[in-house]
């Protein structure tokens, strides 16, 4: 191999890890869509549970020293995630298998058994965990930049424990919302949060949907939509 052809191989490696860091001008509607939905999502599960009498809300307190720091350590933590899971991960083994499919499914299971270890983790939650991998890999292989997946995370996060207090990923948080878990099987998910029970995997698939249906009318080029699953070169 010529000297320039291995100075572009490695500015070619260089720019693909690079590349989902940057700004295009989708990225700031994207992260607001990406806010906006699984915020929804997470109201969702709330609104179910309260309905089918899995929870009581026994006090409200604001504290803001509490808030500011669970913001930042879960705006903090998504985008570490969505960076190792989906920046770099999932953006070799696109590149070694050439199947976006086949790469989100595997990096989707390794982010199901990661959180296997959790507190109060069941299989159920490892699968609920798993399909967050789906969402948050459609919205990076759609994308092809972080800012999708991480809001879509961060938001989940968010308002599933500072917010509206339920635990997160087997965590207990400070929420506003003081909650008192009258459910603790498969279909609340109990200790682990709504993510680990049947609630919370049928909001998942909300969110799958709402993922597909943004791009679908955000990307209107029909050529540009038809390739969001193809190996880019």
């Amino acid at each position: 191999m010529k000297r320039k052809e291995i100075i572009m191989t490695k500015e070619s490696k260089w720019k693909t890890l690079v590349t989902p860091l940057t700004l295009d001008i989708y990225s700031r509607n994207d992260i607001l869509a990406g806010l906006g939905i699984t915020t929804f999502a997470m109201f969702g599960i709330f609104l179910v549970s309260k309905i089918c009498g899995l929870l009581d809300i026994t006090n409200f307190d604001l504290n803001l020293q509490t808030l500011v720091y669970y913001t930042g350590l879960i705006f903090i933590s998504a985008g570490y995630e969505e960076l190792v899971f989906r920046c770099i991960l999932l953006t070799i083994l696109v590149k070694l298998f050439k199947k976006p499919w086949f790469a989100i499914l595997i990096t989707s299971i390794y982010f199901g058994y990661v959180h296997y270890d959790n507190d109060h983790a069941t299989l159920l939650s490892a699968f609920s965990n798993g399909l967050g991998g789906v969402m948050y890999g459609l919205a990076f292989i759609y994308t092809r930049k972080i800012w999708f997946p991480w809001a879509l995370h961060f938001a989940w996060n968010y308002v599933q424990a500072p917010i509206l207090g339920f635990p997160v990923s087997g965590f207990k948080v400070e929420g506003i919302l003081k909650l008192n878990l009258l459910d603790h099987s498969w279909l609340s998910g109990g200790l682990y949060g709504p993510e680990g029970g049947i609630v919370g995997i049928s909001f998942r698939f909300v969110v799958i949907m709402l993922i597909v249906i943004w791009i679908r009318t955000t990307r209107v080029n029909k050529k540009e939509s038809a390739n969001y699953l193809q190996v880019s070169s």
